[in-house]
């Protein structure tokens, strides 16, 4: 397996259509094809349905495109390092979150190290929690945003935090439950309701709420969402009620009402997380100015 077979791989499953890829690789649709063909051959099943009409992944090909790409990513940040280690005094720092919408809360830090530090260069991964983690354990990531209870029990790791986060429900304003000034855990007894899946937060200590999902989803077709957009949309074409912390539902459509959820549960706890030996000056800085959130004194 080489980085031309991979590349090709990757850039015909994103266009579906062998000579578009071949143009954008700069190469002919038979270099196009003979790389896939030996690489359907050496992971010994094939990639990709093709015929005269049309271009599709198998069901092999769509479970390898995530993985083709997570090593042309890794690939490339190795040739980075060498190639910027040799030209100029750079920093790669890399930052790891579940959500997009986390990402508002790196730019107070991000500005700043950004114009103090010329060579500082900042690379972000938006990943499950499980693949955040093996990063983390690897020394792969140099913060990681996350809730305290992600982190528990994780070695060698430093909880800096940054709000306590209260759940709400998220649900369309026409609905009767809309109108009630926050709701219970009684409250939703009877409806759907929408989670992020287990590998985007999961729930590492035993808790009321974790508790009552597993046993909700057990009467009721609950739904693990892939993101915090994706359970805002189906909150909004009415697939259910959507239970989030409360910094994934700041931004809603008009549609939608957030309603405090299970008051006397506790909050969630959001923050930074590094690891707690071999912090360099520009990790010591980022938290600093990450923690300068949760005191006021800079904004998201």
């Amino acid at each position: 397996m080489n980085t031309q077979q991979l590349l090709c791989f990757v850039c015909v499953a994103d266009r579906l259509n062998f000579t578009k890829a071949a143009e954008d690789l700069f190469l002919s649709p038979p270099t196009v094809t003979h790389h896939i063909q030996t690489l359907e051959a050496e992971l010994g099943t094939p990639l990709l349905i093709r015929n005269s009409k049309m271009v599709r992944l198998t069901d092999a090909g769509r479970g390898f495109y995530n993985d083709a790409k997570e090593i042309l990513a890794k690939i490339e940040i190795a040739q980075k390092k060498l190639h910027d280690a040799s030209h100029t005094q750079v920093r790669l720092f890399h930052i790891g979150c579940t959500s997009s919408t986390e990402l508002r809360y790196l730019k107070a830090p991000l500005r700043h190290l950004g114009e103090k530090y010329p060579g500082f260069s900042p690379i972000l991964h938006v990943q499950d929690y499980f693949s955040l983690k093996k990063m983390f354990e690897a020394e792969q990531l140099d913060v990681m945003l996350c809730t305290r209870n992600m982190i528990y029990k994780l070695p060698n790791c430093q909880f800096h935090p940054m709000a306590e986060a209260r759940l709400f429900a998220v649900l369309p304003k026409d609905t009767p439950l809309a109108a009630r000034p926050s709701l219970t855990f009684a409250d939703l007894q009877d409806q759907r309701i929408l989670t992020l899946h287990p590998r985007m937060v999961p729930f590492e200590q035993s808790s009321r709420l974790r508790d009552w999902i597993i046993a909700h989803g057990q009467n009721q077709m609950d739904i693990h969402c892939e993101s915090d957009r994706a359970g805002i949309l189906l909150a909004e074409c009415g697939y259910g009620v959507a239970i989030f912390p409360e910094f994934y539902t700041e931004d809603l459509p008009d549609t939608l009402v957030r309603r405090p959820f299970a008051p006397d549960c506790p909050p969630v706890s959001f923050g930074l997380a590094c690891r707690k030996q071999g912090k360099d000056d520009y990790t010591k800085e980022f938290i600093a100015h990450f923690a300068d959130l949760n005191n006021g004194t800079d904004g998201p």
